[in-house]
């Protein structure tokens, strides 16, 4: 099955991907993921995106385009899409070029979300996540692994989050209302306990 993954940041897509990942075999692919993996690899495509992030720009959506569909040509048991596509334009490139059985939409509240994410903390020597409101270390500010000193990340403040959830309504929305007009959309309260939210994808999916 192929699967789309839509959220406001703190709606999980993450953390539901990778637990339908271990129970199906999808493969949990991200854009994020995908720059990397290329750049690391140095490919074409990852040397010019290397150019852009760089600089910290976006990469243009001509080059996502192709680093998207080049992974997805190559999954087999089927695919979780999280972080792609953000608006319109991707949306209907993804349906022209790769068959998608149905859209996930974890519903959140925004002031749920800004809580969630800013109580997100990171290892600055293994790049353990944390989160003080669900998985906090044992010792405050001390990670459980290494004994690193965690840290909250530049882009999780309330600022930074409140300007992407503008930027998440203003172009994702009209992602989202395709979906549903094509009856593909289906939608999750993403404001519930994980396992009650995974149990809820895995009914609503047919599984």
């Amino acid at each position: 099955m192929n699967l789309i993954l839509i959220g406001i940041q703190g709606s999980g897509k993450g953390t539901q991907a990778k637990l339908l990942q271990e129970k199906f075999g999808w493969l949990h692919i991200t854009t994020g993921d995908l720059f990397r993996e290329n750049i690391k690899n140095q490919t074409e495509l990852g040397k010019i995106a290397r150019t852009f992030t760089d600089k910290g720009e976006l990469v243009p959506d001509k080059y996502v385009f192709k680093i998207v569909e080049d992974a997805l040509s190559k999954t087999e048991k089927g695919f979780i899409l999280d972080g792609f596509p953000r608006n319109l334009e991707q949306t209907e490139f993804l349906l022209k070029k790769i068959p998608i059985d149905k859209v996930v939409l974890l519903e959140l509240n925004d002031n749920v979300a800004v809580k969630r994410v800013t109580a997100r903390r990171m290892c600055i020597d293994c790049k353990a996540d944390y989160n003080l409101l669900f998985h906090p270390s044992k010792i405050e500010g001390v990670c459980d692994n290494c004994g690193g000193k965690i840290i909250q990340r530049k882009d999780d403040t309330e600022q930074a989050i409140k300007k992407r959830l503008e930027k998440f309504h203003l172009e994702t929305r009209k992602a989202i209302e395709l979906f549903k007009e094509k009856n593909m959309l289906i939608k999750i309260n993403a404001d519930c306990k994980l396992e009650d939210i995974h149990r809820e994808i895995v009914t609503k999916l047919g599984k």
